[in-house]
């Protein structure tokens, strides 16, 4: 059976997030807030490929994608770049360990990371003034938001590898 390169997609994948990245982000998803709370794609991407692609291109995309974020964002310039790239090149580095967890596993592991970016952020940009209660709901609704998209990836990506094994293994009978 003879196997296809998708090598000539990856320069494609990068034109598209350097276009369409902040769009989305800031456009795109204010449309589609949930309670007044939208996704954090920079956390989402930095993930997925340092996950997909190992460290370096995790450090890489997170760096850019964070550094994106803050370039167009009112705030500091420096957290988002850090925290992205940060997640990015954690999960490449423990990218061979996370290719066998299950999809609740990166559930959680999202969720944490996602916990952790949110409450180091809100130390950092509001000194945790005491209003932290009141963030931690909108917190709560961009981590399950969060979740929801990864997993939705995951879960479309681990079914096509799922059936290309099947394929294969059906080919080499």
């Amino acid at each position: 059976m003879k196997t296809v390169s998708l090598k000539w997609l990856y320069p494609i994948f990068i034109f598209s997030i350097l276009i369409l990245f902040v769009p989305a982000q800031t456009l795109l998803l204010e449309s589609v807030k949930i309670g007044g709370v939208k996704p954090d794609i920079g956390l989402v991407l930095a993930y997925l490929i340092g996950l997909g692609w190992g460290r370096n291109r995790g450090l890489f995309w997170g760096l850019l994608l964070g550094g994106l974020q803050d370039f167009f964002s009112i705030g500091s310039v420096g957290p988002h770049c850090l925290f992205k790239g940060l997640i990015g090149f954690g999960t490449g580095l423990l990218e061979t360990f996370f290719l066998y967890f299950s999809l609740q596993a990166h559930a959680i592991v999202v969720f944490l990371i996602s916990l952790l970016h949110d409450l180091l952020g809100e130390i950092l940009f509001h000194s945790a003034n005491g209003d932290l209660i009141g963030v931690s709901y909108a917190m709560l609704g961009r981590w399950i938001y969060n979740c929801s998209i990864v997993m939705a990836i995951l879960f479309l990506v681990l079914k096509q590898a799922r059936l290309e094994k099947f394929l294969v293994e059906k080919g080499a009978r």
